[in-house]
């Protein structure tokens, strides 16, 4: 049951980014979170912001997810493939990168909440300046 619930979890935070749904990608959080090399909920969501804000649709796919669980706290490393589009002088450009997640997922009373992330690029292609970069 924890698995599908880490799972879930994992697949509704890629759900938050590409909806760019703040307030819901905060909540998954843990208050401690070190995510996107930023560390606490407010730097963190201002981190993803920053790279999401100034694009256009994205769509984040997960698979491969590999949990090892240990009571309340689950290592978690899943494939992922990313893909943004551009808006206003970059429209028609897009970017995508492809890689890793290897996080750290916690218990809490509200459910499965990130507690670390650390995103491994294996490709990309593209133009980061889709992405503000």
């Amino acid at each position: 049951m924890d698995r599908a619930a880490i799972a879930d979890s994992l697949f509704a935070m890629a759900t938050c980014l590409d909806d760019k749904d703040w307030v819901t990608l905060a909540a998954s959080l843990t208050d401690d979170t070190h995510s996107y090399g930023s560390v606490g909920v407010a730097e963190t969501v201002a981190r993803v912001r920053y790279c999401l804000d100034v694009c256009g649709a994205t769509q984040h796919l997960i698979g491969n997810v590999r949990i090892e669980q240990d009571g309340s706290d689950a290592a978690v490393r899943s494939s992922f493939r990313a893909f943004h589009t551009g808006i206003g002088d970059l429209a028609g450009l897009t970017y995508e990168c492809m890689g890793d997640y290897d996080d750290r997922w916690r218990r809490t009373s509200d459910g499965w909440r990130l507690a670390a992330r650390t995103v491994r690029i294996r490709a990309e292609l593209g133009d980061r300046r889709v992405i503000g970069m």
